[in-house]
């Protein structure tokens, strides 16, 4: 996986391999090749490029999505975008809808 073109992580046979800072990156990769990124920030937003390779190390498949991150205006602050949700809320509602390999994804809180 690349964000902006610099490598983030690797999987290869079952072994994952880091090319940033895990801490900072916050992500981890899946034995599927799913990308996951905990406590999502502005600062994630950015071109994300999977690369799939077959066994032999022929090129299986590339594939890019934007993954842009907003956030409504009242909740956003100069040091720390969401430091507004730092406390756990009851019951988040996650949605997304995908377009044109554009992902949008939403939480909402009910309270």
């Amino acid at each position: 996986w690349l964000r902006d073109r610099k490598k983030l992580l690797q999987i290869k046979d079952k072994t994952v391999k880091y090319y940033v800072n895990k801490d900072q990156c916050r992500c981890k990769i899946f034995l599927n090749g799913t990308l996951q990124i905990e406590r999502v920030v502005k600062e994630d937003s950015g071109k994300y490029t999977v690369t799939v390779y077959q066994e032999d190390g022929k090129l299986k498949a590339e594939e890019d999505t934007m993954f842009i991150i907003q956030g409504e205006r009242n909740h956003l602050r100069r040091a720390c975008p969401f430091s507004s949700f730092s406390e756990p809320v009851p019951q988040p509602i996650l949605s997304g809808e995908c377009r044109n390999k554009t992902v949008s994804v939403t939480c909402e809180v009910k309270q």
